[in-house]
């Protein structure tokens, strides 16, 4: 018999006083936040290595060089609402030439001091570094943290400011190319930015001297000659201001609308479009860029003279996720349908990373609400993301989703790593209350026990490796029985 007990660095615990070094001490922010000073860690004169474990590839950010494992990680934390779509902006200054480069990345999971649960990162050799988070679930908290970039940078102190915090709740976001642009109508707002990774658009044409630099689009059809819009531009990290045209044509020969230059809408301003003399039934573009590269949100009103979408395939009216004994199942609701064909069920480990797990068929065409369910025959033991991917008769599809859904209970949230596996795994426990006995027992694809060990498990978290024989590549399953708990199972690859 094999004892294994996770021993905790007693050096980390006499420096449980200092700030932001663990989750649970994570900074809370809300849109709008900012530092108007700056904020300095202790680097080689306090506290390195703050985070212990994070992903080993997060977005654009690695931790090959060293990045969010080896130095300094300093962490807040945002929880989104009720409503699944939110998307975040995060950036900080810093002096670039005294402080090095500096990394921002977003995860979902942050356990003592391992964070998990990749959503995406970013650095850049510039003095203003900014991230941007989208398509959010609900009711989740994230964890932002800031380090340094580069392994020959570990243990240097962190100095950087915030520079804002702007969360956008539109479920629909402008798109970055002209011709995948969303169409406004006179149904609702329509909330956008230039912030989240926009690039200048191919053939997207400079005029009104105009530089373009992080252009995003969306599109109307008017109904009557004249066409009204109000707009709001806000949120602005630089406070320079947002430039707009509008465009008719196609989106590979773009003609500027005569007096439809405004350079530039400044931050914090509001404003009218009031536009003449155009087509009725003929698409136009509404370009939206950043003046000088500003990073600001906007929102558009429509007035007058828009004719509202029509033919939008799905009315989502709910989704939910939920988990009964290890299994979970999707419900949802919609208000109407329009040539509807099917629903993609889409699931992810990660919130990053999805693959469709099933399908369910759609009514067609309905005025009235329809109830759908779906059940994941997989057991997932731990917190997972389900989406449904809502594909029309013509092919087009629509994103729902994500929900969340966490069979793990309180004290038994555990998980293979890494999965999959080449060699040498582990299984790690999150937490338990009280000290206990664990028996993790591997079983072969006809269900065939190979190998059993027991553990001796205290208080907190606890990673076991298991001295298994060594195994073959293929799959296998994992069950894990803590005390007197029902046993949960996950599958295991070995490569």
């Amino acid at each position: 018999m094999r004892y294994i007990f996770l021993v905790l660095s007693l050096s980390l615990i006499a420096h449980a006083s200092f700030c932001q070094f663990s989750c649970g001490s994570a900074v809370s922010i809300a849109s709008g936040y900012s530092t108007a000073s700056n904020i300095t860690t202790p680097g080689t004169n306090g506290i390195q290595d703050w985070v212990t474990s994070a992903n080993v590839a997060c977005g654009t950010a690695t931790t090959s060089s060293g990045g969010f494992v080896n130095s300094d990680v300093y962490l807040f934390k945002y929880t989104t609402g009720a409503s699944a779509g939110e998307t975040f902006y995060f950036t900080i200054s810093y002096n670039e030439a005294v402080d090095g480069p500096h990394s921002i990345g977003v995860w979902d999971n942050c356990s003592g001091t391992v964070l998990s649960g990749c959503k995406t990162s970013t650095y850049k050799f510039e003095n203003v570094v900014g991230v941007c988070a989208q398509n959010l679930a609900a009711n989740t908290t994230y964890y932002i943290g800031i380090s340094k970039e580069w392994a020959s940078l570990d243990g240097e102190y962190l100095k950087f400011k915030v520079l804002d915090f702007t969360v956008e709740l539109s479920n629909t976001q402008p798109n970055d190319n002209c011709s995948s642009a969303p169409t406004i109508g006179l149904s609702n707002s329509f909330t956008g930015s230039t912030r989240c990774n926009y690039t200048a658009s191919v053939g997207s044409p400079s005029v009104c001297g105009m530089s373009i630099e992080n252009d995003s689009w969306v599109k109307f059809i008017p109904s009557a000659t004249s066409v009204v819009i109000n707009y709001t531009v806000s949120g602005c990290t630089y406070n320079s201001g947002v430039q707009l045209s509008v465009f008719r044509g196609n989106c590979s020969a773009l003609t500027l609308v005569t007096g439809t230059c405004l350079n530039y809408a400044t931050n914090n301003s509001t404003g009218t479009y009031t536009l003449s003399g155009l087509t009725i039934g003929q698409t136009y573009y509404l370009r939206a860029d950043g003046y000088a590269g500003d990073l600001c949100s906007y929102t558009y009103n429509a007035i007058s003279g828009v004719s509202t979408p029509s033919g939008l395939p799905v009315e989502m009216k709910s989704l939910s996720a939920n988990c009964n004994d290890g299994l979970t199942r999707l419900n949802w609701q919609t208000a109407s349908e329009h040539n509807s064909q099917y629903f993609g069920i889409e699931r992810s480990d990660d919130g990053y990373a999805w693959y469709e797990i099933g399908t369910v068929s759609a009514a067609g065409n309905s005025n009235s609400a329809i109830d759908y369910s779906f059940e994941d025959e997989e057991r997932i033991w731990n917190k997972a993301y389900y989406r449904l991917k809502q594909v029309d008769q013509d092919g087009v599809t629509k994103i729902y989703g994500p929900v969340t859904s966490n069979c793990a209970s309180s004290k038994e949230a555990w998980k293979l790593q890494p999965n999959p596996a080449n060699g040498e795994w582990a299984v790690q426990l999150q937490s338990i209350d009280k000290n206990q006995t664990a028996v993790v027992s591997i079983f072969n694809e006809t269900g065939s026990k190979i190998h059993e060990e027991q553990f001796e498990l205290l208080t907190g978290g606890t990673l076991m490796h298991v001295t298994a024989p060594q195994l073959s590549s293929g799959v296998y399953f994992v069950q894990l029985a803590i005390g007197s708990e029902e046993s949960s199972i996950q599958k295991l690859i070995i490569l």
